[in-house]
């Protein structure tokens, strides 16, 4: 009886570990400039010179920072803090630093 139950717990765990479904892990490349098209462009211009919005050409921030007003928002700019995540805020930032160069 007892190996019975043993056979019948064996069996059990071969059924629940070939039901899961895996999830592959994939790299998901975030596109920081299809999102800064989305929602800076309004403000920010295309190539981010500048319209309504400060040209971001000319900011003299580090990443942290363009991040930070990403997430926080400032003056006449909302805040996307709960609009996009910390990786599309990060990806924005790279975007946004690029556009110096």
């Amino acid at each position: 009886m007892r190996q019975a139950g043993f056979v019948l717990v064996m069996v059990l765990f071969v059924i629940a570990s070939c039901s899961k479904k895996s999830t592959p892990t994939k790299n998901v490349v975030i596109d920081g400039g299809a999102i800064f098209a989305e929602n800076c462009t309004r403000c920010h211009g295309e190539t981010g010179t500048g319209d309504k919005g400060p040209d971001l050409r000319q900011i003299d921030y580090g990443k942290d920072e363009v991040m930070d007003a990403i997430f926080n928002g400032g003056g006449h700019m909302p805040s996307f803090g709960d609009k996009l995540t910390p990786k599309e805020i990060s990806a924005v930032a790279d975007f946004v630093l690029r556009l110096k160069k």
